[in-house]
């Protein structure tokens, strides 16, 4: 009948959107195509792969200042070329899921793979975004290694920052609204914010005072083993956050009902 012929279409869609693939990874995979479903359709989700895609230019502002000409500003520089995407969609998690955090609550969500596959996403853009910023090799060799070193920092610190930041947000998110997910107010938590610090100052200030003691081969060398030591120790990461998130459930979920 009609109802089972809808229904039947219903799947058939489902099934066109679902990476085959990623079934393999069990609760993880689910997630991630979760995800991927969420920037197929959601204006906001959609925004944040648009943002990525213009801050992958953000380098060529060397161009309109001296400013930007100098050892930290490079560094500064790359964490936003190969990390436009983590800031823009990493420091919003969980709120993407706001409007049904409670329902995931009740299913009780294995934390553990739910920010794992948040970090995956982020991790793959990351990755994307360092490969598709190779072209600055042509434009500035000191640009790109700060750039591909910012992508190493990106990957094994502030993927995780990011997830930490996310325990205090309690802010939820119009997935339908454009420009509200781009830095709307309803959005932004101060936690959130200072936690942004250090992600950009440490990385800065590391690979400018490296450069100027030992050279730029030492300093994107230092900046990279930080990023790689925090990716080396990302199952002991993970299960801290994961904590964090559970003993703040519940502030989370009130929040989450309030809006």
């Amino acid at each position: 009948n009609y109802l089972d012929r809808g229904l039947e279409m219903e799947k058939e869609v489902g099934r066109t959107e679902n990476i085959a693939f990623l079934n393999r990874f069990g609760v993880l995979g689910t997630f991630i195509n979760n995800d991927i479903r969420l920037l197929r359709r959601c204006k906001a989700a959609k925004s944040t792969l648009s943002a990525a895609a213009m801050f992958l230019l953000y380098g060529l502002l060397m161009y309109t200042s001296e400013i930007y000409n100098t050892d930290a500003m490079r560094m500064f520089m790359g964490l936003f070329v190969t990390g436009g995407f983590l800031f823009m969609f990493g420091q919003r998690v969980p709120a993407w899921d706001s409007s049904y955090y409670p329902l995931m609550m009740t299913q009780n969500v294995p934390y553990n793979e739910y920010l794992k596959a948040k970090w995956s996403l982020v991790v793959i853009v990351v990755f994307a975004s360092m490969i598709l910023a190779v072209f600055y090799v042509f434009i500035s060799w000191e640009l790109y290694v700060a750039i591909f070193a910012a992508g190493l920092y990106n990957l094994g610190v502030n993927s995780y920052l990011t997830l930490l930041a996310g325990a205090y947000n309690r802010q939820s998110i119009d997935l339908n609204a454009r420009a509200k997910s781009l830095g709307g107010s309803n959005n932004m938590n101060m936690k959130a914010l200072l936690i942004m610090i250090p992600q950009l100052l440490v990385p800065m200030a590391v690979y400018g005072i490296v450069k100027y003691l030992a050279g730029i081969y030492a300093a994107v060398a230092v900046v990279g083993v930080l990023g790689i030591l925090g990716f080396l120790l990302r199952d002991r990461i993970f299960r801290y956050i994961a904590t964090l998130y559970q003993t703040r459930k519940y502030g989370t979920l009130e929040a989450f009902k309030k809006i």
